[in-house]
């Protein structure tokens, strides 16, 4: 016999903060040898909760300065 119990798997974003996904093409879904998504940024939501931004698709996009 075994008991589960849940775990958190990642921590949630404080109050004020929008977890904003940032890209390395404008293409967010990129392809399977290139996936677009890199990291998840933690910005200052402002005035806004972070759903605003979600709802707009809010999201970096990297830029390679050559």
């Amino acid at each position: 016999m075994f008991t589960l119990q849940p775990v958190e798997s990642k921590k949630k974003a404080p109050k004020g903060v929008y977890v904003c996904p940032t890209y390395m093409y404008p293409l967010r879904t990129g392809s399977r040898e290139r996936p677009s998504f890199v990291i998840a940024a933690e910005l200052r939501a402002g005035k806004h909760p972070s759903e605003f931004w979600t709802k707009r698709g809010v999201a970096l996009l990297l830029s390679i300065g050559v």
